[in-house]
């Protein structure tokens, strides 16, 4: 499996273009799955050319969406219009309006609950409270890694959940934990609740924050793994 980060606020491939966005490709045995489109279609484009992925996405076999604030659906028009996207995963409470542009170019899958996307990858299913929300749980040998849009349920909610739903392990974490807005007080009693779940990695990018990172890097030491545009991994 692996996982290459498109657009992000943070970047370690010095050709692409930040922004205040998430976008994220997942591939496994030849399936191609898009993690949400970021929020500026040109720096989507610019980056997708940079990063030589035209023709892998050529053929999108999964379009997953955590939510539909605009820094995730931003390219939304741009991946419709310019690749094949032969089904779409979004968490329940959509806008009626991004429901139709989605209909009108592929499958939709509504996640209300838990749903299984392909072997071994799944949503968790909306969390409602707050902004309507749903991750990517992926299963592997090390353990379940968790792929967030901004965690507006609240990171250790997500995490918690998918140890008790799937049964297993938590391996990893990568995406967006909306630390961005939290005074150091607040910050710290959040990262110990996600030192209870026991996920082993962390891969925090987007809206997690600089100024969070900087403590997770003392808090988390040796467990916090640098993603953002550009990053390749295999798990």
């Amino acid at each position: 499996m692996k996982i290459t980060g498109i657009v992000d606020n943070f970047k370690v491939h010095p050709l692409l273009k930040r922004d205040w966005g998430l976008s994220i490709l997942i591939e496994d045995e030849n399936k191609k799955i898009l993690f949400d489109t970021g929020a500026d279609y040109r720096i989507l484009e610019h980056n997708i050319k940079h990063l030589g992925l035209e023709r892998k996405l050529e053929n999108i076999d999964i379009l997953f969406l955590s939510h539909y604030h605009d820094d995730h659906t931003g390219g939304l028009e741009f991946i419709l219009e310019n690749f094949n996207v032969k089904k779409s995963y979004i968490p329940s409470q959509f806008p009626e309006e991004l429901i139709n542009k989605l209909e009108k170019k592929t499958e939709v899958v509504i996640c209300e609950k838990p749903t299984e996307i392909k072997k071994n990858i799944y949503s968790t299913g909306t969390f409602k409270e707050n902004i309507p929300e749903h991750s990517m749980v992926l299963k592997t040998e090390k353990g379940l890694v968790i792929i967030a849009g901004c965690a507006h349920p609240k990171i250790e909610n997500i995490l918690n959940f998918s140890k008790e739903y799937f049964k297993d392990k938590l391996h990893a974490v990568i995406g967006g934990f909306h630390f961005y807005k939290l005074y150091e007080e607040k910050l710290f009693v959040r990262l110990d609740r996600i030192k209870k779940t026991g996920v082993e990695f962390l891969l925090p990018s987007h809206c997690t924050g600089i100024e969070a990172i900087n403590v997770m890097n003392v808090e988390f030491k040796g467990r916090i793994i640098k993603f953002g545009a550009g990053t390749t991994l295999e798990i």
